[in-house]
């Protein structure tokens, strides 16, 4: 775990689990952790894990003592490891002979993801608050969000997200903001565009 806060954290609660391709849990643990100001620590080893399938998931979530979600992490990885070749190794680079097998990730199913926003404008800066909701019972994977000058407009650039690039699991519901300069929307009124590796 690793802390960039400038101060200590009582009480937090990691939350790992390993789930397959197509949800199910194989694995779920819950961990009390304090972290010190700008620390790392190892809090869990993940044990061996029978019947994954090929492409599986790592969910990690940090909440605080009021059970408000302050981290997480979402990984997709493979029963397959890669192989490096260290014999081909330079200072630079060190070549892969064996890649991880990912291929599973295009068996997940088309999902719709629910989509509302709203902006509010303060000065020379505009926010657009969006809610994602995932009513699916699979797995939305890497939803990438963007901010447009109205419907199928152009993409207001530059932006500040909170969060971007995210992974719904089944049911989950998850609110993130966008920051940006006011004139760079201009007259237009903002609008949410989403797409993503198995959003329709």
């Amino acid at each position: 775990m690793v802390s960039s806060q400038y101060q200590d954290a009582k009480s937090l609660k990691l939350t790992a689990r390993v789930l397959n391709l197509d949800m199910s849990e194989k694995y779920a643990k819950e961990v009390a952790v304090d972290a010190a100001a700008d620390s790392t620590q190892k809090v869990l080893t993940l044990p061996e894990i029978d019947g994954l399938s090929p492409t599986y998931f790592l969910v990690l979530r940090v909440e605080d003592a009021a059970g408000k979600l302050v981290g997480s992490n979402f990984y997709w990885l493979s029963t397959k490891a890669e192989t490096l070749d260290w014999e081909k190794s330079t200072w630079y680079t060190t070549p892969t002979s064996s890649y991880a097998d990912y291929t599973a990730l295009a068996q997940l199913p088309k999902v719709h993801v629910n989509v509302a926003s709203w902006s509010d404008t303060k000065r020379e800066e505009a926010v657009t608050h969006v809610t994602l909701q995932n009513p699916s019972k699979s797995l939305a994977l890497f939803v990438r969000l963007k901010v447009t000058k109205g419907k199928h407009g152009d993409e207001i650039l530059p932006v500040l997200w909170e969060d971007n690039y995210v992974s719904l699991l089944p049911g989950e519901k998850r609110q993130v903001t966008a920051a940006y300069r006011t004139r760079d929307l201009g007259t237009a009124k903002p609008a949410v565009e989403i797409s993503g590796w198995n959003v329709d």
